[in-house]
């Protein structure tokens, strides 16, 4: 069953609204029948660190994007509501995040398909092993004017998305900025208006 634009409008600002918190994982369970799991993106001086472990591959998957999983889903184990199988999880993160969501999806889905993805920004989070095992979940991939955060790591080194993008409009008119339009704030609204001219349209 696909997400409702609701869950996907509300995992996308679960991925904005984390960022001043102090945990690094927002659990929220706002709209019934659904759990958001949001990932904080890139903040401090050690998430580029992780960004920059692209050489070194552990299962298909960014060894420093799964380190980050297995920290996330300690958080969630802990919290163990968040497993319950009769609520959807929705697995969300902008930028880091985004690829660190990607990470934790192919850890639970051995125990627990009943899982889907939302993602803004994220960088490619590991190699084809990946992308087969994560085929059947559905994910909803936002990339935002001409970001260019979703081009690292280089696909030379194997690096490739699990799922084809769906390409959010700047929010921004006449700005040209890859790094500008990295930011979570316009990836959220970009997406509202995306749902909102799709909705017209029908």
């Amino acid at each position: 069953m696909t997400l409702p634009t609701e869950v996907i409008l509300k995992a996308l600002e679960c991925c904005r609204d984390i960022y001043p918190h102090e945990d690094d994982v927002l659990i929220n369970r706002d709209i019934d029948g659904y759990t958001i799991l949001a990932v904080e993106g890139t903040k401090e001086k050690t998430d580029w660190i992780t960004n920059l472990k692209f050489l070194i591959k552990s299962d298909s998957c960014h060894r420093g994007f799964r380190g980050n999983a297995y920290k996330s889903l300690a958080k969630l184990v802990c919290d163990y509501e968040a497993l319950d199988k009769k609520r959807k999880l929705v697995i969300a993160g902008h930028s880091l995040g985004g690829a660190t969501a990607t990470c934790i999806a192919d850890l639970i889905l051995p125990s627990n398909d009943n899982i889907a993805l939302v993602t803004a920004g994220s960088p490619r989070p590991g190699g084809r092993g990946l992308r087969k095992r994560l085929a059947n979940v559905e994910h909803h991939r936002f990339v935002h004017g001409n970001d260019i955060v979703p081009l690292t790591p280089p696909w030379l080194f194997g690096y490739v998305h699990t799922h084809t993008k769906i390409q959010l409009e700047d929010a921004v008119e006449g700005r040209f900025d890859g790094v500008a339009d990295h930011n979570i704030g316009d990836y959220v609204t970009a997406a509202q208006k995306h749902y909102e001219s799709r909705k017209v349209a029908l």
